[in-house]
């Protein structure tokens, strides 16, 4: 879409917003002129999901006035941040990211949660055992690696991902690490599937706007028995696995069935040694 004024203005009247201690504004000013599905607008609205957070921890009790305005500070050089590194590109629309074609034969998900919930993830990996033993999905979890840089290590294990799970968690919310994580493959475009473990409020971080798994809006939570919610969360996995699966096999299929097409249309010549 075309800018209503020079984008240098524009960065201006986003700084006058923090300026004026009005990040809210700040971020809807963004998100209204920037296009939907984008990455820069994706991470306006990760911005305004923190935001939304800190004003309620505050609201409820659960951090400090001063620790609120920490969380406040965090959030207007978040905004600086991402206006100061617009350009006039971003504005434009394009096909999101999301769509990029899988590289692997055997889908990959990258399982990404906080370390205080470990338990729930060791769960969900021993119902997906069997879809990893009969080679249907490849699976790695974030904190699995010992005594190196867990963020680094999972940002390169992510490159190659077909989907990134991510366990919804109050701790998740909490942890700056894991959330900023979430928050940069979402500006990104990866496909992501929320995982609803216990019941949190995550409107406003672009989370809520994806399919999430168990079904019906659940969370395990809300199951009598866990393991219902988790049979239920890895029926859909190997359902999305298939149809990765499929997709994978495409680019062969068609290298195939253009050999085969080449073969007849273009049918070689075979002389018999008595007419050459």
């Amino acid at each position: 879409m075309p800018l209503p004024k020079p984008l240098s203005d524009l960065k201006k009247d986003v700084e006058e917003f923090i300026s004026a201690s009005e990040p809210q504004n700040a971020l809807q000013y963004l998100q209204d002129l920037l296009p939907d599905g984008s990455g820069k607008r994706t991470q306006a609205i990760l911005i305004q999901g923190k935001l939304s957070n800190a004003g309620q921890k505050h609201r409820t009790g659960q951090i400090r006035f001063e620790d609120h305005q920490i969380e406040l500070s965090q959030v207007s050089a978040a905004i600086l941040e991402l206006a100061n590194g617009l350009s006039e590109s971003d504005f434009e629309s394009k096909n999101n990211a999301a769509g990029r074609a899988p590289v692997a034969a055997v889908p990959k998900f990258v399982v990404i949660y906080d370390p205080a919930d470990e338990m729930h993830c060791k769960m969900l990996n021993r119902h997906l055992n069997v879809l990893k033993i009969m080679k249907k999905i490849r699976v790695y979890n974030v904190n699995e690696t010992l005594g190196a840089d867990l963020v680094a290590q999972a940002k390169t294990e992510m490159a190659d991902a077909d989907y990134l799970l991510v366990l919804i968690t109050v701790n998740l919310f909490n942890s700056t690490d894991w959330f900023e994580v979430v928050y940069e493959a979402l500006g990104e475009g990866r496909r992501m599937i929320p995982l609803r473990i216990e019941k949190a409020d995550f409107e406003g971080t672009g989370l809520e706007k994806l399919k999430s798994l168990p079904s019906m809006g659940k969370a395990v939570s809300d199951f009598t028995n866990a393991d219902s919610a988790y049979a239920d969360i890895v029926g859909e996995s190997k359902e999305i696995a298939s149809k990765m699966t499929i997709f994978h096999s495409l680019p062969l299929i068609s290298s195939a069935f253009s050999t085969f097409a080449d073969f007849f249309l273009n049918p070689p010549i075979f002389k018999h040694p008595l007419t050459q």
